[in-house]
């Protein structure tokens, strides 16, 4: 299975750190790439240095969002608190070989409802599009303490206590 990210409506002077920690969720647990509706280089320079140095083939790629959400061949899935839950959704959600999610940063448009094959909540409650996007890969993929990153430059040796990074 494939998972890839759309993130709608990033706001340049904004959103940087959010829309980051969006597109370093979606590669550490396991989707293929992120797609912005919107370019914003320090965001762009932060993921592509993240990948360099820790590995992976994951992208970010700037697209017009409207007729690539039209286009993209595989099943189309929007986090909104609106949805139906997750839990509800999920076997039909694992049998997708492609999948998008989408994720917006501020409302996103209605047409977006519409266009996706289903609307899907983490919860029905305000909270976090990272928290949101983590829940669904975690639940969807299940090897969030598995995946490995070819070509990495460092990682991380887990303990207890304290930092061991090595380098590769």
């Amino acid at each position: 299975m494939e998972i890839y990210v759309l993130r709608l409506g990033h706001r340049v002077g904004r959103d940087k750190r959010i829309s980051t920690h969006v597109a370093l969720t979606a590669r550490a647990l396991g989707a293929k790439g992120i797609y912005f509706d919107v370019y914003d280089d320090s965001v762009f320079d932060s993921v592509k240095d993240v990948v360099e140095r820790w590995g992976g083939d994951f992208f970010i790629e700037k697209v017009e969002w409207r007729s690539f959400l039209k286009k993209f061949n595989g099943l189309k899935v929007h986090l909104t608190m609106y949805g139906l839950p997750l839990i509800e959704k999920i076997d039909e959600i694992r049998k997708a070989d492609r999948i998008l999610v989408v994720v917006g940063a501020e409302k996103v448009p209605p047409e977006v409802y519409e266009m996706c094959d289903s609307n899907i909540s983490i919860g029905n409650q305000p909270h976090s599009e990272v928290a949101a996007l983590a829940v669904f890969l975690d639940r969807v993929l299940g090897k969030t303490f598995d995946l490995k990153f070819k070509n990495a430059k460092i990682k991380v040796v887990p303990s207890e206590r304290g930092k061991n990074v090595i380098e590769l």
